[in-house]
């Protein structure tokens, strides 16, 4: 294994491959509807998460990408699909689940500049992804993609089972030779309790070959021996 730090030791890349290349790759997250309040007042709408700028990004280097969640069957879910489609983002892969409808955060910035995030997204369609049966053979197919990517706001989605779930995808794609790619990206507030999310990401980091971290998320959640927590699983592996 190796791992590299930025100069400011503000970033991390841990990776456990060598001179591999990537096919296919499958992103999994959610994306929401965002609504960003301008100064009068009036809000500007559109849709972003972690992950799916990943995939966005991928695409336009012209990598073959799918974009893996969960979305509803209202306008706002179908507005997603195409949004996606004309980035070039892999859609076959997104479940759509009848009376559902997308999670929603809302963007405010006060006179210095600092943005405030406030969220609804407790029966999000993304949330049911590894219960759902619209998603069984999405769920199913996943191990036999190139490469897995996901953030630490994905393993906030799904609960204990449907970690275990997804965990269970996890090691399936390793058997079969694929690599898993993990961003610590960590947000508190997704969280029902610390414990919770720091067993989550110790399993992450367990089952990654290729790790994207920063100081930041991993003293957010462990402290400070947060760096020391994750060099122990690499070099361990």
């Amino acid at each position: 294994p190796g791992t590299s730090t930025s100069s400011r030791g503000t970033a991390i890349r841990a990776t456990r491959i060598e001179g591999a290349s990537v096919t296919k790759v499958a992103c999994l997250g959610e994306c929401m509807i965002e609504l960003r309040e301008m100064a009068d007042g009036h809000f500007s709408r559109g849709y972003g998460g972690d992950t799916l700028n990943t995939a966005v990004y991928l695409a336009r280097l012209e990598v073959a990408v799918d974009y893996v969640t969960a979305l509803g069957d209202d306008p706002w879910s179908d507005e997603m699909i195409a949004g996606w489609t004309a980035e070039g983002v892999g859609t076959d892969r997104v479940a759509r689940l009848p009376g559902r409808v997308p999670g929603l955060y809302i963007i405010q910035t006060d006179a210095r500049g600092e943005r405030r995030f406030l969220y609804w997204r407790d029966s999000a369609p993304a949330r049911a992804l590894f219960d759902a049966p619209e998603a069984a053979e999405i769920v199913k197919v996943l191990p036999g993609y190139d490469l897995l990517y996901f953030s630490g706001i994905t393993l906030s989605l799904y609960g204990d089972m449907g970690r275990a779930r997804f965990f269970d995808v996890l090691d399936r794609a390793r058997q079969q030779g694929r690599r898993i790619a993990f961003d610590t990206n960590f947000r508190p507030r997704g969280w029902p309790g610390r414990t919770i999310a720091q067993r989550a990401y110790r399993a992450a980091f367990d089952r990654a070959d290729i790790v994207l971290a920063s100081t930041e998320d991993l003293e957010l959640l462990f402290s400070a021996e947060g760096v020391q927590e994750l060099l122990s699983y690499r070099l361990s592996a």
